[in-house]
């Protein structure tokens, strides 16, 4: 059997640790109540339960077996679409960009049977950008305003990467309930999640089309002059980081 035991970093360990929860076994017999169904394919599966860690936070634990992609690396045996979402998020992280935090990745592979783990951080104290928007108060346009310009920031910061997230829809990008800092939303309020099929692109045009398509097409709630806020802070923060990286040449 080949065994793999990743933490992005010796706090995310004892965390789990404290918790008895630091390991494969340990972590794929934990008894909890689907918070998705899971998904069948292939002749395997995926699914994510919620845990309420001894510490008091929360984690969402997904586990999964057969439930494999193919890559470039890999195109005949594929690898867990587990995997490739922790280095995605691991990715993210290296260029500061805003996303769900990973504390665990683990895959166990026998003869038959590839079994994957991903444990991740709740984001409990955000919600969607599509919730944000249906329970926002059109009044506090200054506040919705922020937002708006936050979450362009995040999205040219991962499109200068030439990082293509392939599914940007509303639901997929999460905000904070209310910002960090007073009143006023920042990029570092934001957060993307469901990065199983992330990758980087070869052209950031191409990358910032399909996704800025795909994210105009499942957001609910903006108008066209929110639209065109996001498209003026989006292209000013693209100019502003080419800039910034020719300087530093």
């Amino acid at each position: 059997m080949k065994a793999r035991d990743l933490f992005p970093d010796q706090l995310a360990r004892e965390q789990l640790g404290t918790s008895q929860l630091a390991d494969f076994e340990a972590l794929w017999s934990l008894s909890t109540d689907w918070h998705e169904a899971p998904n069948e394919r292939r002749g395997g599966w995926s699914g994510v339960s919620r845990h309420v860690l001894d510490d008091g936070s929360a984690i969402f634990l997904k586990r999964q077996e057969n439930h494999l992609c193919r890559t470039l690396r890999h195109p005949w045996r594929g690898i867990p679409t587990f995997y490739r979402e922790y280095r995605n998020i691991l990715r993210l992280s290296a260029h500061q960009v805003g996303a769900v935090e990973a504390l665990y990745y683990g895959d166990r592979l026998e003869p038959g049977r590839w079994r994957a783990i991903l444990v991740t951080r709740a984001l409990d104290s955000f919600i969607s950008l599509d919730e944000w928007n249906a329970v926002a108060a059109y009044d506090e346009q200054s506040q919705r305003q922020s937002l708006i310009t936050a979450t362009a920031l995040a999205c040219a910061r991962l499109h200068h990467h030439r990082l293509q997230h392939s599914c940007l829809y509303g639901k997929h990008v999460f905000v904070r309930r209310t910002p960090a800092m007073g009143n006023t939303y920042q990029e570092s309020d934001v957060r993307f999640i469901d990065l199983e099929k992330l990758r980087k692109g070869i052209r950031r045009e191409r990358v910032s089309k399909h996704d800025l398509d795909q994210l105009l097409r499942h957001t609910d709630g903006w108008n066209d002059g929110d639209w065109n806020i996001f498209h003026a802070v989006y292209r000013q923060q693209r100019a502003a980081l080419q800039d910034h990286q020719v300087t530093l040449r």
